[in-house]
Order: structure tokens, then C-alpha cells, then sequence
């Protein structure tokens, strides 16, 4: 009998992870229903809460701007199949702050890979818009350091 029930929990568990990933969930509530659907009867509110914190399932807003639940792992630095390069096209600063130049829709991804590196990099954060990333680093005196380091990450020139 136990064999079944940890056959179901993991079952349970894995279509719980498989719900999150393929549909966005504002409540716990619709989380519960949906999991009725599947035949998870019985399964309380107060059982999703704890299955959400057991797959390390978060809060956060989706590109409609909507309070999600979404597992923590789909907001990882995305894996590029190509090289960076092809994205990242300058870099340049103004004593003050950095500028990247992408193409277009790439601002994002850098700045994620980025905002990775942090204070490992000397940047103490950064904004990006659909092809400039401005990046302020954490130390104006080391600027031209961190431009170049930049500079070398992703293989473009600084001017």
C-alpha cells in the first residue's frame, strides 16, 4: 500500500510540475480544479500551498502583467544555441554608466546573463529596453575595467 501511495505522490507531484509549465495559474484555488480534472480528487488548498513550496513554485508576473505561479527553474538564465556575439553588437560608457547596443529583442537576455554576474563583475544592476542595456556599475572608478571586461564577455567591441 505504500508503494502505491508514493507511486501516487510522485505522479501527483510530476503533473503538478507539468500543470505549471504549461499553463498560467493565478490561484491556488484554480490549481485545486484543475487538478480534479486530472483525477487528484481531494487534494485542499492547503495541500497545493505546500506542493508549491515542495517544487520551489513561485509568484511572480507574467509578460500580461498577471500574479503567476511559476516554477523557479523557468526563470533561470535562458541557454543560447548560437553565439552571443550575434547579439550583442557595442558597448560603451560615459564615465557614469554603460550602454550595450543588441539587436533588436536581445536587450533582455543580456541583461539577465548580467544581472547573473553582479558583483562579480563590478555591476551593481542593470535596465534594459528592447535592444540597449544600461548598466550601472557598483564602482565609477573601475568603469573602463568593467566596460572591457564586458567587452571580452560577449566578444564586441567598446568604442
Amino acid at each position: 500500500m505504500t508503494v502505491v501511495l508514493e507511486n501516487k505522490n510522485i505522479s501527483l507531484i510530476d503533473t503538478f510540475k507539468l500543470m505549471l509549465k504549461e499553463k498560467e495559474y493565478r490561484s491556488q484555488y484554480e490549481l485545486v480544479y484543475d487538478l480534479s480534472l486530472k483525477g487528484f480528487d481531494n487534494i485542499s488548498q492547503s495541500k497545493v500551498s505546500r506542493m508549491l513550496t515542495k517544487v520551489g513554485a513561485i509568484r511572480t508576473r507574467s509578460a500580461k502583467n498577471k500574479v503567476i505561479y511559476q516554477l523557479s527553474d523557468q526563470l533561470a538564465i535562458p541557454r543560447v544555441n548560437y553565439a552571443i556575439d550575434t547579439i550583442a553588437l557595442t558597448v560603451n560608457n560615459n564615465d557614469t554608466q554603460i550602454v550595450l547596443k543588441t539587436v533588436a529583442g536581445g536587450a533582455s537576455i543580456i541583461a539577465r546573463v548580467l544581472d547573473s554576474l553582479e558583483d562579480s563583475f563590478g555591476i551593481l544592476g542593470t535596465i534594459s529596453g528592447d535592444d540597449t542595456v544600461f548598466i550601472v556599475p557598483s564602482d565609477t572608478n573601475r568603469i573602463t575595467e568593467i566596460t572591457k571586461g564586458i567587452s571580452d564577455l560577449f566578444s564586441i567591441s567598446s568604442y
